[in-house]
């Protein structure tokens, strides 16, 4: 995403005017309706040529019922009230509003600030990708023990002084420029002995011998996203710096564009954390409030982000994405029982605060998030489960590269090492086992699962049979089909199946049409 200065229509109603009170940043058009004014938004939205509003900011929440038939110019996650009234009792029908938009309590006590936010963070997009261990470079004086955990962990263990010296290095420098604030978060783990710190070097754009300036971040600047907010363009650098003695594990640096307090890989998206510093992408939107709630698994992409935003949206039903950053291009929402109960969470949050059951549930994925769909579906009892390309044997993904997949999806062996700690014949058994220990206790009575498979899966050829055979004795009703061909082949024929069983869902169990 190459995103440059750009135009935002702001609309604030309220008794004054800030236009007359603080400075608009230039890139934002500011309009204005006072609290008495007729609003008729379409019409003054033609009449100046806009055909979106990037912000709503309101000095009450009340204000959303004079325009309620309009509410869906507005995105979710840019609406804004004063936080004054944050714990008013609203009425049911504002209420309902206020969900619609996500509308957002914020402190407009520096209404320049507030304005600053908007305009460089308020925008459209997502991007985010990793250096990983491949780019480090490791001091030559070290004479600890230096480990290589496969392509995504380095792992040192030794004395690193006494006081804090550079460690580690990523050779690629980072272009910066300037019109997109940046996120950084490095996957880290160590023992209490040694302490970290990352040093990030500015040098001047178009020339790496001028070094501008350098920012010093510790362990507990480290525990949230560090925030590179510049507004001239850099060439960014990155150390390492440690002191002390122990075990330090190192993974990969993550450079995401920044949406600051609106969300962090994009806008109203949560990033869901262990104490391991692993990570899944979480995102709800509303819809129209009406069953059921659709829930998406991204599949495995190494540019990090959500997919299917607008294959859900179009639903018209609320709806929730995950994603998965780890690894090359993801880790198939499996983690820590800290980090999946994390994932658990967030659905049983927005389940219980739209007020739905289980049987107003879909889950849903292609290919890596077949397995997130079957794995946290196992613990409900949907409405319906459906899938594209099934991967539940993850154990057999990694033997079968060896013969089936000569050099193809060696994060399998990755993925092994992450979260059984071991590749053996024992490690194939034991990652196969996460799956069904948790699909084994699956209670799914009276949900549809839709399935479509690769007859030759060169990932996970028994995934199908292996689900029928769990469902045996379930009172579950499946639809099934089948293309030729391996793991990647007939993609298109799979998403074209994979929507119509969603369409017919929607249409003949929730009266959705269209």
């Amino acid at each position: 995403m190459d995103r440059k200065l750009e135009t935002g229509h702001i609309l604030q109603i309220g008794p004054t005017n800030w236009q007359g009170e603080v400075t608009i940043p230039e890139g934002l058009n500011w309009h204005y309706f006072s609290i008495q004014t007729p609003l008729q938004i379409e019409d003054y939205m033609a009449e100046q040529g806009i055909k979106q509003f990037k912000a709503l900011v309101l000095d009450h929440p009340e204000r959303l019922l004079n325009f309620k038939e309009e509410l869906a110019l507005f995105q979710p996650y840019t609406v804004f009230y004063d936080q004054t009234y944050d714990q008013e009792s609203f009425t049911e029908e504002l209420d309902r509003l206020m969900q619609l938009v996500q509308a957002k309590a914020w402190d407009f006590s520096d209404k320049a600030h507030f304005l600053y936010q908007l305009h460089r963070f308020l925008y459209d997009g997502q991007y985010g990708d990793a250096f990983s261990v491949r780019d480090l470079r490791i001091r030559a004086d070290f004479e600890g023990m230096q480990t290589v955990r496969g392509k995504h962990f380095l792992e040192l263990d030794g004395s690193y002084g006494e006081e804090y010296t550079p460690i580690a290095q990523w050779v690629n420098t980072y272009s910066y420029n300037g019109t997109i604030p940046t996120d950084l978060w490095l996957e880290y783990e160590k023992t209490a002995g040694c302490q970290i710190r990352l040093r990030v070097q500015f040098f001047q754009s178009g020339s790496l011998g001028s070094l501008e300036k350098e920012l010093v971040y510790s362990e507990v600047d480290l525990e949230r996203p560090v925030l590179i907010d510049e507004t001239s363009p850099y060439y960014l650098s990155f150390l390492l710096e440690a002191r002390g003695q122990g075990q330090l594990i190192i993974g990969a640096l993550h450079k995401r564009f920044s949406h600051g307090p609106f969300g962090e890989i994009s806008l109203g998206s949560q990033v869901l954390r262990d104490s391991k510093r692993q990570e899944i992408f979480a995102y709800f939107h509303p819809g129209d409030l009406k069953p059921p709630l659709n829930i998406y698994f991204s599949g495995y992409r190494p540019a990090e982000g959500f997919e299917g935003f607008s294959m859900m949206k179009n639903m018209g039903a609320p709806f929730i994405l995950f994603s998965d950053p780890r690894l090359e291009g993801g880790c198939f929402y499996l983690g820590s029982p800290e980090l999946e109960k994390k994932i658990q969470d967030f659905i049983d949050y927005h389940l219980q605060s739209l007020g739905f059951g289980p049987k107003e549930l879909n889950f849903s994925g292609l290919s890596m998030g077949t397995y997130g769909a079957l794995y946290y579906g196992a613990s409900y009892s949907p409405h319906a489960i459906l899938v594209g390309k099934p991967i539940v044997n993850l154990g057999d993904v990694a033997a079968n590269l060896k013969f089936k997949r000569p050099d193809e999806f060696g994060t399998s062996l990755d993925m092994m090492q992450l979260l059984v700690g071991q590749v053996t014949s024992e490690g194939i058994e034991a990652l196969n086992k996460r799956f069904w220990d948790r699909f084994g206790q699956a209670a799914l009575k009276d949900t549809l699962l839709a399935l479509a498979y690769m007859r030759d899966d060169d990932y996970d050829q028994k995934a199908y049979s292996d689900i029928l055979e769990a469902l045996y004795h379930q009172p579950v009703r499946i639809i099934s089909s089948s293309r030729p061909g391996r793991h990647n082949d007939a993609t298109e024929s799979i998403i074209e199946w994979f929507l119509t069983q969603y369409k017919e869902i929607m249409e003949r169990d929730f009266g959705r049409s269209g």
